[in-house]
């Protein structure tokens, strides 16, 4: 029994080895030599359990194999339907596609190999959804295992360059809900009540966070709807559009939970009175209770051409093409930023450290720069705009926009980037939805954070009429609220009459990577500090949340 256990030992030791090489630089630049190497075994120990590099991937598809079938049994996921259990199944499986795509698939490769095993796993997520009732009693099982398992196959086959794995089951799912659609009972899907948050920003990914795993009632199932496959973390979209930061720095991925799944795709509108989602394409989407997290767009307050003729960094996408621009810009060419506030200021702060042949011009209402802070801090701020030569146009009124200029009271500024962060509004849909608004547009909320005609539709984030300015904290406080509403009504408990202040911990700014700009409650941050706090703030965030 102690051999067997030192060879198991030993075994596993091989193929750890192997796989931390595999990610590390490919399963095809790695050498047997270079695992026996990291192993700490001998060549010939290795061939006594591996006779070819080869053997160790099918090794490691079989023991995905024996894993997923201990993952599926969890109580969780017993109770969900055959279609979120089979894409449960292959989410497991493919785990480590968005990290090591190629190594993923070639280990799937490798899982086909062992066909009676995986038939057989088909065959028990049949059986197990025959007595849920979702299946006819005269179903033929064995048939559809093979059915199943030529659809996943086929789907994996034709869609492993997918770029991420989200993508790659959002193309393999439709093969199977279209084959299995005809035969599932309808009662089988009927329980599952459905939660549908629109949008995966800072409100939507708290919410999920919050009630994924543990906090969601066996029969609610959760739909995101979203643009994009992962969170972004919109606090830092000026770094990305000044070229200091990467686009996979300012991703997050979503929660996994076979609960959870994600619509892509571009609301149109809200239909309340059917409780129905539409989509500019696609079938609409059904809820039991919606929250809206559709975020903001630029407000170009009816400034003519502003719209056509600038940049803006309040989406990823708008962001990447501001990037595009901003790197295309002349050499000591010049780029225009209209609005000063927090966001413009860490563009202007960001793009001169990343471009410092441009000539920068912010262009501002305010007598001085962040004129609603503290004197001292925004004093600190105006003047490191001045040492690091950005010209700041204060009382500024922008008149015009055309294309290569901006009119400031009339006077032309010649422009080869113009990005404009003067203003927010909510999202469209938001501002077409017939509920009560206040002078911003924002939807009036009940102290619960839902309508007041509609019990079932809360708002949060940017779009909700709040005491706060719009932020990511604010975001998060609601959403924590609106999860607490949430849970007491599926445990029928009584709500409170009314949630204390949502609590700001602070605003934290850069001035490029050295130096930045806060406030704490009362207290005033300026220098190194504030941007040391800002860098650990944001590692925590992603730490935390991916």
């Amino acid at each position: 029994m102690k051999g067997q256990s030192k060879k198991a030992l030993t075994k596993k030791r091989i193929e750890e080895a192997a796989l931390s090489l595999f990610r590390e630089q490919g399963y095809d630049s790695t050498t047997v030599q270079e695992i026996t190497a990291k192993a700490q075994v001998a060549k010939g120990t290795f061939f006594n359990y591996f006779p070819t590099k080869e053997s160790i991937m099918r090794s490691l598809a079989e023991d995905r194999l024996h894993s997923v079938s201990v993952y599926m049994e969890q109580r969780h996921i017993q109770s969900l339907p055959i279609l979120k259990k089979i894409r449960t199944y292959l989410s497991y499986l493919l785990e480590e596609y968005d990290s090591h795509p190629k190594l993923t698939v070639q280990i799937w490769r490798h899982v086909v190999e062992f066909e009676e095993m995986i038939l057989s796993h088909w065959v028990v997520l049949l059986e197990e959804a025959k007595e849920r009732g979702e299946l006819s009693e005269d179903f033929p099982i064995h048939v559809w295992s093979h059915i199943i398992h030529s659809h996943v196959c086929y789907g994996l086959q034709m869609s492993h360059l997918a770029p991420t794995k989200a993508q790659l089951l959002a193309k393999v799912m439709p093969l199977l809900e279209e084959s299995l659609s005809a035969i599932i009972q309808k009662r089988g899907n009927s329980a599952m009540k459905k939660l549908v948050v629109l949008g995966g920003g800072y409100g939507g990914m708290r919410i999920l966070q919050r009630l994924l795993p543990n906090d969601l009632p066996s029969d609610w199932e959760i739909t995101l709807v979203d643009r994009l496959p992962y969170h972004c973390l919109k606090t830092e979209y000026y770094a990305l559009a000044a070229g200091t930061a990467s686009d996979h720095h300012l991703r997050v991925s979503f929660p996994e939970d076979p609960r959870l799944s994600t619509r892509y795709g571009s609301v149109s509108s809200i239909d309340l009175a059917s409780k129905t989602v539409l989509f500019e394409e696609g079938e609409p989407l059904t809820y039991d209770t919606l929250i809206i997290g559709l975020g903001c767009e630029d407000k170009y307050h009816g400034v003519p051409g502003a719209k056509e003729h600038t940049y803006s960094i309040q989406s990823m996408e708008a962001t990447r093409r501001t990037y595009e621009a901003l790197n295309n810009v002349r050499p000591e060419g010049v780029v225009t930023i209209v609005g000063a506030g927090l966001s413009g200021v860490e563009l202007a702060s960001e793009l001169r450290e990343s471009r410092p042949d441009l000539t920068i011009k912010l262009l501002d209402r305010g007598d001085i720069i962040l004129s609603m802070f503290p004197r001292r801090l925004s004093n600190y701020v105006q003047n490191w705009f001045i040492d690091h030569g950005v010209d700041i146009i204060n009382k500024s009124n922008v008149t015009k926009v055309e294309e290569g200029a901006v009119y400031n009271h009339d006077e032309r500024i010649e422009s080869d980037a113009i990005i404009w962060t003067a203003g927010i509004q909510p999202n469209v849909v938001v501002r077409n939805l017939d509920v009560e608004k206040d002078q911003q547009g924002r939807v009036v909320l009940t102290p619960h954070h839902h309508l007041p005609t509609d019990e079932d539709v809360f708002v949060v984030g940017d779009c909700a009429s709040l005491p706060h300015a719009p932020s990511a904290q604010l975001a998060e406080g609601q959403a924590e609220q609106i999860v607490t509403v949430l849970k007491k009504r599926w445990n029928n408990e009584s709500l409170p009459d009314e949630f204390p202040r949502i609590k700001l911990k602070g605003v934290l700014g850069s001035l490029g990577k050295k130096h930045g700009f806060g406030l704490m409650g009362e207290r005033t941050l300026i220098g190194r500090v504030p941007r040391v706090l800002k860098s650990g703030v944001l590692w925590m965030y992603k730490y935390h949340s991916g």
